[in-house]
């Protein structure tokens, strides 16, 4: 709880803290979003300043450019701050929960799955690792994480790492659930998102479940369970959005979650 004491007033208000789950790509979403008043700026300027047809075609250009920038950088806003919050369930509706599971949430920044996760332990644990850049995430630290986990009364039933994927430093079979929200795409090289794959399967144990959430490379996730002999690999995605996103994004912007079980 926060205490705040307003000026002239002897009783305290006490207003309960709220879970900050920070803001993905902070610096692409301040780009579009500084890009669009840019180009509205631009837009309308041209628009009064010439009478021409080349002029009016010019600031109706810049203005439908900055229709785009701000589309895209009020939708990962959204997505930030509503649409992932509202989507964890619908992704941990894919394990199937007993209470009792050794969770991994790989790059977990301020926690989102891993609180989510808790919520459904009852003797188990769940463990987050991360590297902490902020590029990726705002204010993503694992103080921040455990703030978040406290506010949510789950605390006890987590734990909070710093760590690469591509060397997550746990045994072998230590996990019954691992899973990864719009993390591994941050690999720019195939070669270490690879390798960041093969560390969740090596931590997962035989039968364990993998939940692969990601904005991109779908395909190459999929290829590679699939020789990995993973079973039941399916991939749930909102077909409707699936193509509006791929279309405003040019292919960039694709969230999907891979459901996997580690073979025996």
């Amino acid at each position: 709880m926060v205490v705040v004491r307003r000026p002239n007033c002897k009783r305290a208000i006490h207003m309960p803290q709220r879970v900050d789950y920070g803001i993905d790509a902070p610096g692409l979403m301040r780009g579009f979003l500084i890009g669009g008043t840019v180009a509205a700026a631009a837009g309308m300027a041209t628009s009064l300043a010439g009478s021409s047809g080349a002029a009016r075609l010019v600031g109706v250009s810049a203005l439908l450019l900055a229709s785009y920038l701000f589309g895209m950088g009020g939708y990962m806003l959204y997505e930030s701050r509503i649409g992932k919050v509202r989507g964890r369930d619908r992704i941990l509706d894919q394990a199937e929960w007993r209470g009792d599971e050794q969770v991994l949430d790989v790059g977990c920044g301020r926690g989102l799955l891993l609180i989510g996760a808790a919520h459904r332990l009852t003797s188990g644990k769940a463990i987050g690792i991360d590297i902490w850049r902020a590029k990726d995430q705002s204010g993503a630290s694992p103080e921040g994480a455990a703030h978040n986990a406290a506010i949510e009364g789950v605390a006890e039933r987590i734990a909070i790492e710093t760590g690469d994927m591509r060397q997550l430093p746990f045994a072998d079979s230590s996990f019954d659930l691992v899973m990864s929200h719009w993390v591994v795409h941050n690999l720019e090289i195939e070669a270490d998102r690879v390798t960041a794959l093969g560390e969740m399967k090596r931590v997962l144990r035989p039968g364990g479940r993998l939940l692969l959430t990601d904005i991109a490379n779908r395909k190459e996730y999929r290829q590679w369970l699939d020789a990995q002999g993973f079973k039941h690999v399916r991939t749930l995605v909102s077909p409707i959005k699936d193509v509006i996103l791929a279309a405003v994004s040019f292919g960039s912007f694709r969230p999907a979650t891979i459901v996997a079980v580690k073979p025996a």
